[in-house]
């Protein structure tokens, strides 16, 4: 296990090393690329171009300068070429040379070397000087007849923007490889400085890990000789536990059919008093609506006995009543319908109305609302919301007059907020937490059906919207509700 270990750290080790050499290697070869791509190009800028071109056309053969003495012009761009050289510290030399296209053939101008080749050939030379001539570029590692090399060039130019020759800056690939490999072996060296210590410690380590590791085995086996007996155990007392898992099971899966029997009896049969109330809720309509029509006669015909009063007001609770269930009927089975309207026209129409169903005119109001506001919404089910809080007010007033103050304003992008107040009863501390509830009511005086508020609930969470009394103090209450604006 030990050699396992050791033998995988010492690949990682190696491939560590060897892949750090090629990254270092490749960094340093772009590195140097660049500096002679820069010493080239400012080489060339430092070239005179015209002075390079007529020492060209003057001089057309090879060897035509022996010394870089012979002629005044080559002296001074040689000594161009021969301080960027060494102010660079280049070990090769720097050279221009010129494109002979009848011998497709690079030939050498001018040089750093204090001996001149005039016009020798450049037999050998990459295709990267063809294809950017005029441009410059940088010469990834190559061979030519003078070894491998690392290279760049840039063009020079005459006082015309004309490229009459290129400049060449050059170094030695072996010599790159052998600064690399020297870095090589100092990674070697620090590597095997860090493993060999690490490796001893690890040895250490790991022997002692071992040798407890046998100890506990030795430990386990003699343990495992009790186990098997417990596993015995174990064994028989999961047989009679699958056994009483089994008759559990039977028992759960009758449990279960009967209570679906029994699910589906509770949904048949509230479904059957869902349709029974609303069909009797219209049944009773009919003879609300005649009692209301005698009521109205009588009134017109001069009968104002108190007995006809007290009828007149009970058949309009009752009626107010039914149409509690009809509404509640009416929210749960509805299927919204999004579309869009004003707030303002809406709530208007519904007070006006409301105002009418219940007899009731002493109603003021106060609407708090931007005649442009537009909700997307379900319009029945925003209009009962508004007509419930409305029959709220009224149900619970005290005396005469019922004031009610709706304001409505957009909440962000995606919602409405309404904050509705009256001058009613309030909601008494007992029950404010019920409010909401079926069949509760706000105090013992009230004359509602203590369905409403449980009505504009359902309504609200149909639009997918929140309602909360947000203000019980002293008299009237107020409740705020969000609703999203689709």
């Amino acid at each position: 296990m030990m050699l396992v270990v050791f033998g995988g750290l010492f690949v990682l080790l190696v491939y560590f090393i060897i892949s750090s050499h090629y990254l270092m290697l490749s960094k340093s070869r772009a590195n140097v690329l660049q500096r002679l791509m820069a010493i080239s190009s400012t080489a060339s800028l430092q070239i005179n171009g015209d002075l390079h071109e007529q020492l060209s056309k003057k001089y057309k053969h090879k060897n035509d300068l022996i010394e870089s003495s012979d002629d005044s012009s080559y002296q001074a761009l040689h000594n161009v070429l021969k301080r960027i050289k060494d102010v660079n510290h280049l070990e090769s030399p720097i050279y221009t040379m010129v494109y002979n296209s009848k011998s497709d053939e690079y030939e050498f101008i001018i040089t750093s070397s204090e001996k001149p080749y005039y016009r020798h050939m450049f037999v050998n030379y990459p295709m990267e000087l063809r294809a950017n001539y005029d441009y410059g570029g940088v010469i990834d590692v190559y061979n030519s007849e003078n070894g491998t090399w690392l290279s760049a060039f840039a063009p020079i130019m005459n006082s015309k923007d004309k490229v009459v020759a290129i400049v060449q800056v050059d170094q030695s690939f072996d010599s790159f490889i052998v600064e690399a490999n020297k870095d090589l072996i100092k990674n070697i060296f620090v590597a095997s400085l860090l493993f060999i210590p690490f490796s001893i410690f690890l040895y250490s380590y790991m022997k002692n890990t071992l040798q407890k590791e046998e100890e506990n085995m030795r430990m386990l086996e003699e343990s495992n000789e009790e186990i098997q007996l417990q596993n015995e155990l174990i064994k028989n007392s999961n047989n009679k536990l699958e056994e009483a898992k089994f008759i559990i099971e039977k028992r759960n899966e009758n449990l279960d059919k009967q209570v679906k029997e029994r699910t589906k009896e509770l949904l048949v049969a509230n479904e059957e008093l869902e349709t029974f109330l609303y069909r009797s809720s219209h049944d009773i309509q009919g003879p609300i609506a005649t009692l209301k029509g005698i009521c109205y006669i009588a009134k017109n015909e001069g009968e104002e006995s108190e007995y006809l009063k007290m009828i007149d007001e009970n058949i309009i609770q009752l009626d107010q009543r039914v149409k509690s269930v009809n509404s509640v009927f009416e929210v749960k089975h509805r299927q919204t319908t999004i579309e869009p309207f004003l707030v303002n026209e809406l709530i208007d129409e519904i007070l006006s109305e409301q105002s009418k169903s219940m007899n009731y005119a002493d109603i003021s109001s106060c609407l708090d609302i931007d005649e442009s506001l537009v909700l997307r919404s379900d319009k029945q089910l925003f209009s009962i919301i508004i007509r419930e809080m409305i029959r709220n007010a009224i149900n619970f007033r005290i005396g005469v007059f019922v004031t009610i103050k709706i304001k409505a304003f957009r909440l962000g992008f995606g919602h409405i907020k309404l904050i509705f107040e009256d001058n009613g009863q309030g909601i008494s501390e007992e029950v404010k937490d019920m409010i909401f509830d079926m069949f509760k009511r706000g105090n013992e005086r009230s004359l509602g059906s203590g369905l409403g508020l449980y009505t504009l609930r359902m309504a609200v969470n149909k639009l997918h919207g929140k309602v909360k009394l947000i203000n019980n103090g002293g008299l009237g209450a107020s409740f705020e509700l969000i609703l999203p604006t689709n």
